[in-house]
């Protein structure tokens, strides 16, 4: 088989977007997790996200703790700050109590967000 078909292990702290979520909706997860790629959450995490990735939100997901990551895309529930690198877009549904770092913000109708903003590079 050639290098270039030959498949890859993924690392379990990533996980595809469109594939199944790295903590399931009725999962929990303590601890850090590494968002690397992108990272998909459905369920429950206590503790930090961090990592040069992008990290996915279900409506079902909720996390509490810090996240710092490339770029978020939330539509679940956040307890802590959020440093995005790139850009964090709150998704209708969303609901974040915590301030939040990032050059874009995108904040659209229906997400709910209580804390400060510091915005731009």
């Amino acid at each position: 088989m050639s290098e270039s078909r030959r498949a890859r292990p993924e690392s379990a702290a990533t996980n595809h977007a469109d594939g199944p979520p790295l903590v399931p909706s009725e999962g929990l997860f303590e601890g850090q997790v590494a968002v690397v790629g992108e990272t998909r959450i459905a369920g429950a995490v206590i503790g930090t996200l961090r990592g040069p990735g992008t990290l996915r939100l279900d409506p079902s997901a909720s996390i509490e703790g810090p996240i710092d990551c490339e770029t978020l895309e939330s539509a679940g529930l956040i307890v802590g700050t959020v440093q995005a690198r790139a850009r964090a877009r709150l998704i209708a549904g969303n609901h974040l109590e915590g301030d939040v770092e990032a050059p874009v913000l995108e904040v659209e109708d229906d997400a709910v967000w209580n804390g400060k903003a510091r915005i731009g590079s």
